[in-house]
Formats: structure tokens, sequence, C-alpha cells
């Protein structure tokens, strides 16, 4: 006789497990919600961040994102085809600093509206304060993740 999955706690209730699952869910219904901008979240994300942050470095970017650089690249390199994004050089082999164009900067407003409307209903969806206690929780956690540099 099988144990039904269901009944398997220690992996389904475990705190990892269940991060990752949220997370999975949190993604596809992001990239539901940008489909018809025809952008990507890793996409989206750069977008944002670049705006925020104009001049910004693919490797800061990737960095940030928790991503590694040639994805983020290979993303970036397809912002700058569609038009969404310029790069300056910075000399002979040195990174290249990234701004939105015009065009990017209109599609950064809509997805900051989006993203503005998720950030709200996650705090209607839990309650106000236990978003803001998720979200310091989160904190914690990427803290004690993040390695600390060497003495």
């Amino acid at each position: 006789m099988t144990t039904p999955i269901a009944e398997a706690p220690a992996v389904t209730h475990s705190v990892g497990f269940r991060l990752s699952r949220a997370a999975r869910a949190l993604r596809a219904q992001w990239r539901d919600e940008l489909a018809d901008l025809d952008v990507a979240p890793p996409e989206a994300a750069i977008l944002r961040l670049v705006a925020a942050s104009p001049g910004a470095a693919l490797r800061e970017l990737a960095r940030t994102l928790g991503s590694d650089p040639m994805s983020t690249k290979r993303c970036v390199d397809a912002l700058e085809a569609r038009g969404l994004l310029v790069s300056d050089r910075r000399g002979e082999g040195r990174s290249r600093g990234l701004h939105a164009t015009v065009a990017g900067a209109r599609l950064v407003a809509e997805i900051e509206r989006r993203a503005h409307a998720r950030e709200e209903w996650l705090a209607a969806s839990l309650g106000a304060r236990a978003a803001d206690e998720l979200r310091r929780a989160l904190d914690l956690l990427e803290q004690s993740l993040t390695p600390s540099p060497r003495s």
C-alpha cells in the first residue's frame, strides 16, 4: 500500500518547499499579467531596474537579480534589439551602462502600474500586517542566505 502524497508533510510543509511552490505560482501569474506587453518577467525586472538606476552595468543587474551574467546579457540584448534599452560603452573591454529608451520608459510605466497592483493584491490577500511581516521575514531569510564578506 502506498502513502498518498498529501500525507507527506515533512516535504510539503517545509519552508523551502512552500516558498518554492509559492514563488512558482507568483511567477506564473506575473508572466500571464505581462503577456499582452510581450515582455517576460526577467525582462520586466531588468527594465524596472535600469529605469530606477540609469547607467547600471550588466554585472550589477545580474547581482541584484540573483542571475548569472550571461542570462542577464541575453535579456539585455533582446531588450536592446527591441529598442527598449540602449547601452553606452565605457571604454575598451569595459562594462556598458544601460538606459531605457523613450519606448522602454513607457513600457516601464505600465509594468510599474501592474507591479503596484500586485503589491496591493498581496496586501489585501494577506492583510497589510501579515504582508509587512512576510517582507520582514524574507529580508531576514535573504540576509541569512547571503554569504558575509571575508575579513
